[in-house]
């Protein structure tokens, strides 16, 4: 039977279940983190305790790090815990869509991104993950939520080419683009030939 501890959690025992699955001890998780005790387990209380820190999401991709949980399901409750599969589990081949690299390129979570584009978290995470069609719908509707283009969102990982780049390149007049691609070509690093 497998262990589903992890779900309906709240946000601080999320935060708890995370390190006992990688610490015995909140001092341990404290000293990995290079973080203060006393600081550390603040964000392992309920919000009924006077010394109560909210997770934000700054720390939730630390503490999912060092966890080796997923940010998401740390800091929003969304999906699964899991970086990885169990062996047993088959394992995806390639991402689905670029929707998740677009968000936290952006520094959105899911439910701040499903609140920009009138949708609920759920979803977003749904279109990430396949679980659900990244539909033409969906990329208009996304799209402008995330300062791009449907066109971008759907064919390009922000992590690999820097948008703003292209964005520049854009603006640029057509009758000088090509003096610009020229410029560009510049930068090239020089390689010589052997």
């Amino acid at each position: 039977m497998a262990d589903d501890s992890w779900r309906n959690l709240a946000l601080w025992d999320r935060v708890k279940w995370s390190r006992l699955r990688r610490y015995q001890s909140a001092s341990a998780a404290a000293e990995a983190l290079d973080m203060k005790e006393g600081t550390y387990r603040c964000y392992e209380r309920g919000p009924d305790s006077a010394k109560f820190i909210r997770l934000d999401y700054d720390h939730a991709k630390l503490f999912s790090r060092e966890f080796k949980v997923r940010w998401e399901w740390l800091l929003d409750g969304l999906g699964e815990p899991w970086l990885t599969k169990d062996e047993s589990q088959e394992e995806p081949s390639a991402p689905v869509n670029n929707l998740r690299a677009w968000r936290e390129y952006r520094g959105l979570t899911a439910a701040e991104l499903a609140k920009k584009a009138g949708t609920s978290a759920q979803v977003v995470t749904d279109l990430e993950t396949g679980a659900a069609e990244l539909s033409d719908k969906w990329l208009s509707a996304l799209a402008p939520a995330l300062s791009t283009n449907p066109g971008r969102l759907q064919a390009l990982d922000p992590n690999e080419t820097d948008p703003e780049i292209l964005d520049t390149f854009s603006a640029i007049p057509k009758e000088r683009r090509r003096q610009a691609l020229e410029i560009l070509k510049t930068f090239k690093p020089y390689t010589r030939l052997r």
